[in-house]
């Protein structure tokens, strides 16, 4: 009893710490449920903002300050790279060519001056891809390290995930400064599909099926909790940790932890599966996957408690992304990819 309640007390004395939420350990209580079904007509008209070269599988799309990256895979030279659309200006440019950017994994990842992606140094996805990185401030390119995946940017912060190196089919979640060349590390544990990290902080989803557990973890004490049982994806910001649970059969629920208020709650649940999942501002964005309509792209506003699917206008939609106070997503509803927007303003 006494070791539970030193237990408790630590958590509550470091309640910046998402990982010390842990509603599915019993030790705290449960979230509290904000509504079963919280749907809401589809929002307002999107627009059709730039052509993205894909193949017939969707790549992905990373978000900066005023801008959204994307990797091209079109087989002409001229098109093929790097390349990103300015919310500011409108203009859609190559930021990288194909020589540059290299055999990349197709999910670059963004976050202030730099952009990271996989690359592969002979032929794509055969063997152990490295991550590349960008300083958008002074135009230099360089490689972070040799094996890893799934790179995440956060401040001036790049990580990435990577086998333990033990043989065990185990990871580690790894990153380095930019500025300052200060290394981390974290041990997951586990498998890692799906991560977020933001300052000492990482969560993520560990496991080789269609779901696993959801985990945090901190990189200055090497510590990890689970968060929850059955997870499919994660997000994180300042003050906030939300995922994605499987909640019960084909249903979908969005968890969500606030951290200065101390309470965690069900922002809604869904039938499907529930992935790429993001926050920005006050809005979260994610993919729900259902047989019958493919991926859509939902929406929640925290500040007026409602979830509604972004566009219901057909279409497969991918990767949403929150940048200047619209989402932005890849959707394929005329029959090649695009660069799809929505204001988010009420």
């Amino acid at each position: 009893m006494r070791s539970r309640l030193l237990v408790v007390a630590a958590f509550l004395a470091m309640a910046a710490v998402p990982a010390y939420l842990a509603w599915s350990t019993g030790l705290l209580p449960g979230p509290q449920q904000a509504s079963a079904e919280s749907t809401g007509p589809a929002t307002t008209s999107s627009v059709a903002v730039a052509p993205l070269a894909w193949p017939e599988e969707p790549l992905g799309l990373a978000a900066g300050e005023t801008r959204i990256y994307w990797e091209q895979r079109d087989r002409s030279a001229a098109v093929a790279g790097l390349w990103y659309h300015d919310v500011r200006s409108g203009d859609t440019e190559r930021l990288l060519g194909r020589d540059a950017a290299g055999k990349s994994g197709g999910f670059p990842a963004a976050g202030g001056h730099l952009v990271a992606w996989e690359s592969w140094a002979g032929k794509r996805g055969v063997g152990p891809a490295g991550i590349q990185a960008f300083n958008l401030d002074v135009a230099h390119r360089w490689r972070l390290t040799e094996a890893g995946r799934a790179p995440r940017v956060s401040g001036d912060v790049v990580f990435w995930v990577e086998p333990d190196g033990g043989g065990r089919g185990k990871d580690v979640i790894r990153g380095v400064n930019a500025l300052t060349d200060a290394e981390y590390e974290l041990d997951t544990g586990g498998h890692v599909r799906s991560f977020a990290a933001r300052g000492p902080w990482a969560v993520w989803v560990s496991g080789k099926g269609s779901t696993g557990e959801v985990w945090a973890g901190s990189f200055r004490s090497a510590t990890r909790y689970r968060l929850a049982a059955r997870g499919t994806a994660v997000a994180m910001d300042r003050d906030r940790v939300l995922w994605a649970a499987a909640a019960g059969r084909h249903s979908t629920a969005i968890v969500s932890w606030n951290r200065r208020s101390s309470r965690s709650k069900v922002l809604c649940r869904l039938r499907g599966t529930g992935s790429s999942l993001s926050i920005g501002g006050d809005t979260a964005v994610w993919v729900v996957d259902r047989k019958a309509t493919g991926p859509q792209v939902w929406s929640y506003d925290f500040e007026l408690g409602k979830a509604t699917p972004v566009s219901e206008a057909g279409g497969r939609q991918v990767s949403p992304v929150i940048v200047a106070g619209s989402v932005y997503w890849a959707d394929d509803r005329g029959g090649s990819w695009e660069l799809y927007s929505h204001s988010l303003g009420h």
